[in-house]
């Protein structure tokens, strides 16, 4: 009896080991990049007095938002109105499932994650990158309108990047409309009209 249950052992034993050389080949693709969960995300605009160098807050901004659904979708019909000639403060803000704040994250892994602006007019719009401790993320930054233009989609894409890639992504990339070369998967794809204004405009 000792014998038979040997046998049976030794041959599931030679059974696995033959299911985990054919399930576990070489060919297997790689896993894929775990995406941060983001419940819904937020858009803010907050104009500034730009020095050149520097921002200083104003005592009644302009502030322009937009809210994205867990879909990344802005409400119906959702279209901004931003003034030729101004710097405004640009915030990303996110939300996980429990809808908790999650900004904080992407800049806490800053080598593995990058936003890119894109969808303006050449010309049309100028940024800088501000987060805390010079991450150079993008949740932050400072948003410099140039000139007036029709209406466009503005793009927020929040990239997250495979191992190495951050290294090879420059300041002027911040509009990169080839921003797929910089391998990796997309945690955010938010788009909303934008128009661009002379003078200040009521909304």
């Amino acid at each position: 009896m000792k014998k038979q249950f040997k046998t049976i052992a030794l041959a599931s034993i030679a059974l696995g080991l033959f299911a985990c050389f054919s399930s576990c080949s070489k060919d297997d693709p790689a896993p894929e990049i775990p995406q941060e969960e983001v419940g819904r995300a937020r858009l803010t605009f907050t104009e500034v007095a730009w020095h050149g160098d520097h921002a200083d807050d104003l005592e009644n901004p302009e502030v322009v938002e937009v809210e994205f659904d867990a879909q990344g979708l802005p409400p119906v019909g959702a279209h901004l109105h931003l003034n030729a000639g101004k710097t405004y403060r640009l915030e990303l803000t996110t939300y996980d499932f429990a809808g908790r704040e999650s900004q904080h994250e992407f800049v806490n892994e800053a080598h593995i994650h990058q936003v890119f602006l894109l969808g303006a007019p050449d010309g049309v719009l100028d940024y800088q990158y501000a987060d805390p401790n010079n991450a150079r993320v993008g949740i932050t930054g400072y948003l410099h309108v140039l000139r007036a233009s029709d209406s466009f989609i503005f793009n927020l894409i929040l990239r997250h990047l495979n191992e190495g890639v951050k290294s090879s992504i420059t300041a002027d990339d911040w509009n990169n409309p080839n921003y797929t070369q910089f391998s990796g998967v997309n945690d955010l794809d938010l788009n909303v009209e934008v128009h661009v204004v002379e003078g200040d405009h009521d909304h």
